[in-house]
């Protein structure tokens, strides 16, 4: 990795800051690379490049250790008039830059490119995909703040990570729920807590491998609300946590529902005014830290409670990466509907090796102020995969420090041919179900790499679940009416619920793990997705699936722009650009009378 002038306390804040670039100019090129075309060059045969930030009156130039046909490049040098650039610097460029006016229109040889986005936009609905004749970036003062804020807590963190949780090994499901030290590699602020203070990261960071005990709070029956999918799924959390809980509520023990809270949330909603009024009416009552030891996932607010065998999707009401972690109404019912749904209609009854992890349960206050209600809300999801072989993907595909070998090839072990067929035992279990399912019932998932598990056997895949059904869509030209009478949170048409799976499994999922393993075996990732477009190929041959055509033959894929939509202030409703299709690139004409526009 390139070195950097400035004195840094430790090595890990130099990796840390290192990572820190390499993530601003990787997003920063996927997302103005059109825009920007004049300013932005990138030589993959001498892995040189330069990219000038016209605002600033600066050029950042440097080689590649890896050229990435996604985007994802590892970079060997980076700086600019001959010292290296500090992560910083390129917080405060990118910012000068998407400030100014700077907009270029779409050159001769970006017309072909420019029309696909144009039609992806219209069929898509989507109100936010970039055009790529006009500027429209504008960055408040405050959203620039509160930006370089969030960057320099994620490098904080992630220094921390680094110096005390980089040597730890991933063994089974729970090491790799806390291993996940670097986050989204195109994100600009990936290990942002904003909330949490530095002793809050220590305590719950499940980088760090923390576990603790929740909270839980009795709340009356006439404001507790719980909903479960079926009967057999309730859980009784009075009869699991009965020792602590009667010497506190004694006779009144079955007025009360109860309710698991994290810690932090638990001394946040105790000092609400509101919710002191609601403890003086005993409509609430404290019952502090009891129950099982659980730990931290990686998405910090879910925990994983080994003695109950399930995960417990908590609320946190602070900012993890860019986002407040509440649990609003609307997304417990998208849930619980997305579960009842995908289980009715036997999503992968005929894939024997893929499975989804159901949320089964909700728990709540019916308080008449929504925001408040959000804080306390929770669901459970039961885990049924063996805990002691399975592996969130995200952890697999990251390296513990740069430029070593990503966890998954440092167990394969081997180089190219254990690569090519561990891929192509993933490819059957995963992808193949995914198209199959959004082709034939509908459904559509975001499974990306933190909502996706695998089940190893002697290094090998055996099974793919997907988990975190709050992101399900189905497509609304595939369903009865009586399903839209259950809910109609989850349908969208066909081309929108089907962008999500794009986005969420090949550009995000399928990009990163491509990247890892042929950047540790030394070839290009052209060289695996040849391997996609094969096992693509045949799907289409045997089933005529107009999604399998559309992945190989669309010129583009949508991606988030998530350090564009992160400074306009965006992001719950992020904008997109596109990502040039790599099959399509390598491929030629496919047969298939149907198919989708893209």
């Amino acid at each position: 990795m390139f070195e950097m002038e400035n004195k840094l306390r430790s090595e890990a804040e130099q990796q840390a800051h290192e990572h820190s670039c390499k993530l601003l100019l990787n997003c920063y090129i996927r997302e103005l690379a059109l825009e920007k075309e004049n300013d932005i060059r990138i030589n993959s045969n001498t892995l040189t490049y330069a990219v000038a930030f016209q605002a600033s009156g600066v050029t950042v130039t440097g080689r590649l250790s890896y050229y990435s046909a996604m985007g994802e490049h590892e970079y060997l040098s980076m700086e600019s008039g001959g010292e290296a650039v500090h992560y910083g610097d390129l917080v405060r460029w990118i910012t000068c830059e998407l400030s100014g006016d700077g907009a270029q229109g779409a050159s001769s040889d970006q017309h072909g490119m420019k029309k696909s986005v144009m039609e992806m936009k219209r069929s898509l609905e989507l109100e936010n995909v970039h055009p790529l004749d006009q500027n429209t970036y504008h960055v408040e003062a405050a959203y620039a703040k509160d930006f370089a804020q969030k960057v320099d807590n994620s490098v904080g963190n992630l220094t921390l990570y680094i110096e005390q949780a980089a040597g730890l090994d991933i063994h089974d499901y729970c090491t790799s729920e806390q291993s996940l030290l670097y986050g989204h590699p195109f994100h600009p602020f990936p290990k942002n807590t904003k909330g949490f203070s530095k002793q809050d990261v220590q305590k719950y960071s499940p980088e760090l491998r923390t576990s603790f005990q929740l909270c839980y709070i009795a709340v009356r029956q006439d404001v507790y609300v719980q909903e479960w999918v079926d009967d057999e799924a309730v859980m009784d959390l009075h009869d699991l946590l009965r020792s602590h809980v009667e010497p506190i509520l004694k006779e009144k023990s079955e007025m009360y529902g109860l309710l698991p809270v994290h810690p932090w949330q638990y001394a946040y909603i105790s000092r609400l005014t509101e919710v002191q009024s609601y403890l003086r009416d005993e409509k609430l009552i404290l019952l502090g830290s009891a129950g099982p030891i659980v730990y931290p996932t990686s998405s910090v607010r879910t925990v994983y409670v080994p003695e109950w065998n399930c995960n417990i999707k908590l609320s946190l009401n602070m900012q993890i990466t860019n986002m407040i972690r509440t649990n609003s109404a609307e997304q417990m019912h998208r849930t619980l509907d997305a579960s009842r749904y995908v289980r009715q209609h036997g999503c992968f009854g005929a894939e024997p090796n893929t499975h989804i992890a159901y949320e089964t349960g909700v728990a709540t206050c019916a308080f008449e102020n929504e925001e408040l209600t959000s804080l306390f809300t929770i669901a459970y999801r039961p885990i049924e995969f063996d805990v002691e072989h399975t592996y969130v993907l995200s952890s697999l595909v990251e390296a513990p420090l740069p430029g070593m070998r990503s966890r998954l090839m440092t167990m394969l072990g081997g180089g190219r041919d254990i690569a090519e067929r561990w891929l192509e035992r993933y490819l059957a279990c995963s992808l193949l179900p995914i198209v199959r399912a959004a082709g034939e019932k509908g459904i559509h998932f975001e499974a990306h790499l933190q909502n996706t598990l695998v089940t190893l056997k002697d290094g090998l895949p055996v099974e793919f679940i997907v988990r975190d059904l709050e992101g399900v869509s189905v497509d609304e030209e595939l369903i009865s009416e009586q399903d839209r009478a259950a809910s109609d949170l989850l349908f969208y048409s066909g081309e929108k619920a089907w962008a999500r799976t794009s986005y969420y499994f090949i550009v995000n999922h399928l990009g990163s793990l491509i990247h890892a393993m042929a950047r540790d075996v030394n070839v290009s990732e052209e060289h695996f997705w040849k391997q996609v477009r094969e096992v693509l190929v045949d799907e289409l041959e045997r089933t005529g699936n107009a999604y399998v055509q559309h992945l190989l033959t669309t010129d583009a894929f949508l991606a988030k722009q998530n350090l564009v939509s992160c400074l306009r202030g965006i992001s719950q409703t992020p904008a997109y650009v596109p990502v040039s299709n790599v099959m399509k690139r390598m491929g030629s004409e496919v047969r298939g009378s149907r198919g989708i526009q893209g």
